[in-house]
């Protein structure tokens, strides 16, 4: 039961920050992302510092299946140099696998850089983050990745 509740909880969050995100007019990248986790990468933006971007990864195999999803509301600061920004927020990470059938979760609190390729809609991104689990039991490990989106609008 705690772990359905969990699951609402966090699908209702998302649910609720993309609908405000949406309302507005917001720029949406979508992309993949590469090392943990390896799969598709969005990114819608809320204003002209903030935005919300996520990612979800699944791997069928013979001896194990798993679905990765997160999301993460991100502040962006601008560089000195021309079309890269900063960035830092925090966010929440769901990992189920078949393995020992758990399902867990927990914060993630990234730090990255995004360059924007001059005249076109891709951006490619690098990015780092701590990550707590707190459920079914409690883990400190960081995550990396990097990865390309293409702006749709």
């Amino acid at each position: 039961m705690k772990k359905i509740l969990l699951i609402l909880l966090f699908c209702g969050s998302l649910l609720s920050v993309n609908h405000s995100a949406l309302a507005q007019e917001t720029r949406i990248g979508v992309g993949a992302i590469l090392n943990d986790p390896t799969g598709l990468s969005a990114k819608a933006w809320i204003n002209e510092d903030l935005a919300i971007d996520g990612a979800l990864s699944f791997s069928l195999g013979e001896n194990i299946s798993q679905v990765y999803l997160h999301t993460d509301v991100l502040e962006h600061r601008a560089m000195t140099i021309d079309n890269f920004h900063l960035y830092y927020g925090l966010g929440l990470r769901l990992l189920w696998t078949d393995v020992s059938d758990d399902f867990i979760t927990g914060l993630r609190v990234p730090a990255g850089t995004v360059y924007s390729i001059e005249d076109s809609d891709l951006e490619a991104f690098f990015e780092l983050a701590p990550i707590i689990d707190f459920s079914p039991y409690f883990r400190f490990h960081f995550a990396g990745a990097l990865g390309m989106r293409l702006y749709l609008n």
